[in-house]
């Protein structure tokens, strides 16, 4: 369902946000945990509202590190065997919203999003892209137990496009990114398939031709119940296929719930690969940043809540025409579908990483949103108002650091955190904050 008023909805609530300022004079960028500590390419940055005050590392290569009080513990986390081939290994991290919260339920379990070394036959002999669930022995453990429970599977063709971002959202759901499969310019149309198809170059094919393995749920955004588990598995799970019981179910208010053959996890679709996206802890809304083609990277946004909509890909490209026939950058309107808040094309970058709103201690650089591409060592900016963030032009930092930016995280004051392919890890400060806390 993509109704006209539900996507109003959804621009009416970031144009009452209150106006952001733009970076100050003194933001520069500091090394964590210190000057000489690197990661193996270290994707993403989550901290837990545990009390703990820890920051949590992932790197592709199956790794979960942990900073504590200042320093890198040397027993990792978390470790489990992933293929690492192109974008595949360890993708995402999300701790339970009580975890670590002392006589809450679920206060032990975390979420983990990568790539199983080998795929289940039932589902085609490559790898595939895997949700699971992990726990701590105890409360404030720095080290997990080492054995999961598969919670959700995505088949997968290659090993790039594969999303793999996860967050909780305000609402206690687990939200979870996927790619397109990986073939270029979406020949089987798996970006816009709501339900079960084969990669049989045909992208009007969604759920006419059963022969042949079944793709399912590849350019979406999903959304599923982790509390509510343990049931059986409805026709509709699709990411449930062969895991009994189900480890999730799916929330009522899912845009498909109702509807036949449809996979009901899915929250959203239309998307290319959408890396790294986040919440604003301060309203909610869902913003993404999904890799473009061969000429323009977006960031899109939603409100709270709002599910549904079409985001655009692959008849739009950005704002451009891609698959439907026209020119110009009016190809949303025309197609009812997302404008993306942020464009921008190739000229200097290639591949947009998804970040943050900072909503941290300097109160002047509340509301900036944060983000970068992974063909480029600058950090990016804008402020987060209205339906297009880009409108006086896209905003570059250049010379705060080396490294393709990879991913970013925040910490629960809300500092904002660069993970780099150099191995580095930096968090976003200002003169003035370095002054309050050193002073």
């Amino acid at each position: 369902m993509r109704l006209a008023s539900v996507l109003a909805a959804a621009l009416l609530t970031a144009v009452t946000l209150p106006a952001a300022a733009a970076p100050p004079a003194g933001l520069f960028l500091t090394r964590v945990p210190n000057a000489s500590t690197t990661f193996s390419t270290p994707v993403a940055l989550r901290a837990p509202n545990d009390g703990s005050g820890r920051l949590f590392v992932v790197e592709k290569g199956g790794n979960i590190r942990v900073i504590k009080n200042g320093a890198l513990l040397g027993t990792p986390f978390l470790t489990v065997s992933v293929t690492t081939a192109s974008e595949s290994g360890l993708l995402g991290l999300a701790f339970h919203p009580n975890f670590g919260k002392v006589g809450l339920p679920r206060n032990d379990e975390f979420y983990i999003f990568y790539t199983r070394p080998s795929g289940d036959p039932r589902l085609g002999t490559t790898p595939d892209q895997v949700v699971a669930r992990y726990t701590v022995p105890s409360l404030g453990s720095d080290v997990a137990n080492a054995t999961g429970t598969i919670v959700l599977r995505l088949p997968d063709l290659a090993g790039n496009h594969n999303g793999g971002d996860i967050h909780f959202g305000r609402d206690g759901y687990l939200y979870i990114s996927s790619g397109d499969s990986g073939d270029q310019g979406n020949p089987h149309g798996f970006a816009e398939c709501l339900w079960k198809k084969p990669a049989d170059s045909n992208p009007n094919s969604c759920g006419t031709n059963p022969s042949g393995t079944q793709y399912f749920m590849l350019g979406h955004m999903l959304r599923i119940d982790v509390d509510n588990r343990g049931g059986t598995a409805s026709s509709d799970m699709c990411g449930s296929a062969g895991i009994s019981p189900a480890q999730y179910s799916i929330p009522g208010t899912n845009p498909h719930v109702g509807t036949s053959n449809t996979c009901d996890e899915i929250w959203a679709k239309g998307f290319r690969n959408p890396w790294r996206f986040s919440f604003d802890r301060q309203d909610g809304r869902l913003i993404i940043g999904d890799v473009g083609q061969g000429a323009y990277e977006e960031i899109t946004v939603s409100g709270d809540g709002v599910g549904g909509l079409d985001h655009g890909w692959s008849r739009c490209e950005g704002r451009h025409y891609y698959s439907t026939s026209g020119s110009g950058t009016n190809c949303p309107a025309v197609t009812s579908t997302v404008a993306p808040a942020i464009e921008y094309g190739h000229a200097s970058a290639c591949a947009v990483t998804g970040g943050f709103v900072y909503r941290g201690p300097y109160v002047p650089m509340r509301g900036t949103y944060f983000y970068g591409d992974s063909c480029s060592s600058d950090l990016w900016w804008s402020e987060s108002t209205g339906s297009t963030w880009d409108s006086g032009g896209v905003n570059r930092l250049t010379g705060l650091g080396t490294g393709s930016i990879y991913g970013f995280g925040e910490d629960v004051d809300g500092n904002i955190y660069i993970t780099r392919s150099n191995g580095q890890v930096q968090r976003i400060t200002t003169d003035q904050i370095f002054a309050d806390n050193f002073n």
